[in-house]
């Protein structure tokens, strides 16, 4: 027979290996099958990856100089031209052929963004291009004496220096539905609704919403589009955003210092 002492033991024992049995049970290990995989992990990691490769390459961007931001408080100054200015292909005749230019790799996207428009049956050209400090001050002092005053010129033109269009990131569009007029009906033409629709595909945003006046200070310009490259593009038309409030939201402060 067993002692009291022998009995104790064995029921302690027996609990401890029962105790251990529960558990095993219930964490599942031990019962012959394979646990379903956590890819949540993964998941996030996939994700990380390609936020890291955006941001990559908006830093890229960046350094390259074509999300500079130029607006009424971040100006270039007299002597800004940008490097690599290249010809444009297609343009409206009868304008000024100073500003039949674009920074290379912005022109090759227009190029493309046209071309892409005409296989659907679209005509689009450039009015004015790239424009110098001097063309600029003389664009700017037309208004002024247009408009009567600085406050209400400056409602749809740039004071000199100010003007996105001395980057030669940015181009004025029209289309021969309108006579090839800078115009807000280009909003309502074939043509302005594809740039819409499109422009993001070829690297280029709306510059000046309807919506966004608040923030870029100027009316809205349906014709005018500003080349950001391909990433950001895609974004802030997904987006909405303006300019200004994508590059702070993506931490970039891109202006000339």
């Amino acid at each position: 027979m067993l002692s009291r002492y022998t009995k104790a033991k064995f029921t302690v024992v027996t609990a401890v290996l029962l105790s251990l049995f529960i558990i095993l049970t219930m964490s599942g290990c031990g019962n012959g099958k394979d646990q379903p995989k956590d890819s949540s992990g993964d998941k996030k990691n996939e994700i990380s990856e390609e936020e890291q490769a955006k941001r990559e390459q908006l830093e890229a961007d960046a350094e390259r100089g074509i999300l500079i931001l130029v607006n009424k408080e971040h100006s270039v100054d007299k002597d800004y031209v940008p490097e690599n200015l290249a010809p444009i292909k297609y343009y409206a005749k009868d304008r000024s052929a100073q500003t039949r230019f674009m920074v290379s790799e912005a022109a090759d996207h227009f190029h493309e963004l046209v071309e892409a428009a005409k296989a659907d049956g679209i005509d689009i050209v450039m009015t004015t291009a790239y424009r110098s400090y001097d063309f600029q001050t003389m664009l700017w002092n037309n208004n002024v004496a247009s408009k009567g005053s600085e406050e209400e010129a400056n409602k749809t033109s740039a004071r000199p220096g100010e003007s996105e269009h001395q980057t030669g990131l940015a181009v004025d569009l029209s289309t021969k539905e309108i006579n090839y007029a800078l115009s807000n009906a280009f909003g309502s033409t074939e043509a302005g609704k594809w740039v819409e629709e499109n422009a993001h595909k070829y690297g280029f945003i709306l510059r000046y919403t309807e919506e966004k006046v608040d923030v870029t200070g100027y009316l809205y310009e349906p014709w005018h589009i500003r080349y950001v490259g391909t990433t950001a593009a895609k974004d802030i038309y997904e987006s909405g955003l303006a300019l200004e409030e994508y590059l702070k939201q993506q931490g970039l402060d891109t202006y000339v210092k």
